[in-house]
């Protein structure tokens, strides 16, 4: 394992067992990738919060960002639909749904605190005239949008995602396989 490759396995945890189906009966937060869109469910709270690739020709969703509150998993399989039952702030009734899942992951306890730590490392360092990839790819890993990565670099979130997404993907599917990890989840 190179020098870049070991930092980035320093901050980025293995991953435990692979989940690829989530039902009612499961607990916790969970990260939900599915075509076109992304989902983090906390099955505690009873909340989904939906987001849609920042990619061309795919339009955002007016539910995007909004919390809402989860009903019921009709079927959330990897490698099959997705379909949620939600409702949003004033009750309104829908389908989340997709054509295929393509992971499900759980979210780490202290995600939020390590994602915002590693985006002020990265910003310091960028602002230091400098770049900190590894920080930027954990920044990733624990949730972060490329809208907030593009902005420690003064670029918008689709900028950011043309510029990085493909070599960090390969990073960390790097790490995965210097990990002997599955290939099957994951970002």
């Amino acid at each position: 394992m190179d020098e870049a490759l070991a930092r980035l396995a320093d901050l980025i945890p293995e991953r435990g067992e692979q989940v690829t189906t989530l039902t009612d009966d499961a607990s916790g937060q969970w990260r939900v990738r599915a075509t076109k869109v992304s989902l983090r469910l906390d099955l505690d709270e009873r909340t989904v919060v939906r987001t849609t690739d920042t990619i061309r020709g795919v339009a955002a969703d007016p539910r995007d960002g909004q919390v809402l509150t989860l009903v019921g998993i009709d079927r959330c399989e990897v490698g099959e639909k997705l379909a949620l039952q939600v409702r949003d702030a004033e009750g309104a009734a829908s389908v989340l749904a997709a054509r295929k899942v393509k992971y499900v992951q759980p979210v780490q306890a202290d995600a939020d605190r390590r994602r915002h730590g590693h985006l002020d490392a990265l910003r310091a360092a960028v602002a230091a005239g400098g770049d900190s990839p590894e920080d930027r790819r954990a920044a990733l890993h624990f949730g972060a949008k490329w809208s907030a990565i593009g902005e420690v670099y003064g670029l918008s979130g689709v900028q950011a995602s043309t510029q990085w997404q493909a070599q960090d993907r390969a990073e960390i599917a790097r790490l995965r396989v210097a990990r002997g990890e599955s290939e099957g989840s994951g970002d």
